[in-house]
């Protein structure tokens, strides 16, 4: 698993934002939806994803990570400032494949979605340790975004059942990097979320 310092470095708000050394977000991937806002969330229990398994293999060439084979760690981009690294970091290899897993399997799971259901526009796909206590999770997210006032603003344009169905229980990645290969499961959950500005 992770550290400790470096999960809490990457988890805010139960999601990791796509930054060190995970992909930065892009519009396509919808992975970072939260509001700018002031806002209070209310979450229903997650269920856990009901289609089979699926799996995602990748190759990283990111000329931004260095695998240093001398004590079996990989230097990331720990601090940045705009396109520039101020600070480099070092991982062990397991817990740098384990979070870069995450991201893979993340965007796997992203694209499955968006083929098998079309019309869910507002489903996100964040990275989660919330209730794992052996590493991180994938849960796609029904958001309903409520004004101050209590007006709907935004709302999924599919069901919940919907989503439980054309999700798969699990995401197994493997990552190959500098002659290694590290591969996890990731258990997938299912959560609805109402979001009101304050």
């Amino acid at each position: 698993m992770p550290s400790r310092r470096r999960l809490l470095g990457l988890v805010a708000a139960g999601t990791l934002p796509f930054a060190g050394c995970l992909s930065a977000p892009s519009d396509a991937d919808r992975t970072t939806t939260e509001p700018s806002t002031p806002s209070t969330t209310t979450e229903r229990e997650p269920v856990r994803g009901g289609a089979a398994e699926a799996s995602v293999e990748r190759t990283i060439t990111d000329e931004e990570y260095q695998y240093v084979e001398s004590n079996d760690t990989v230097r990331y981009p720990a601090t940045m400032a705009g396109d520039e690294v101020v600070e480099y970091d070092y991982e062990p290899f397991e817990e740098w494949g384990h979070i870069q897993g995450a991201s893979v399997a993340a965007e796997y799971l992203r694209s499955l979605l968006d083929q098998r259901l079309p019309e869910a526009e507002t489903l996100s796909v964040p990275v989660s340790s919330r209730g794992e206590q052996d590493g991180l999770r994938l849960v796609a997210a029904l958001t309903t975004h409520l004004a101050r006032d209590g007006d709907v603003l935004s709302e999924p344009s599919v069901s919940r059942n919907e989503v439980i169905r054309a999700t798969p229980h699990t995401v197994d990645a493997t990552i190959h990097f500098a002659g290694r290969t590290y591969t996890d499961r990731y258990p997938v959950y299912v959560e609805e979320r109402t979001i009101q500005n304050e």
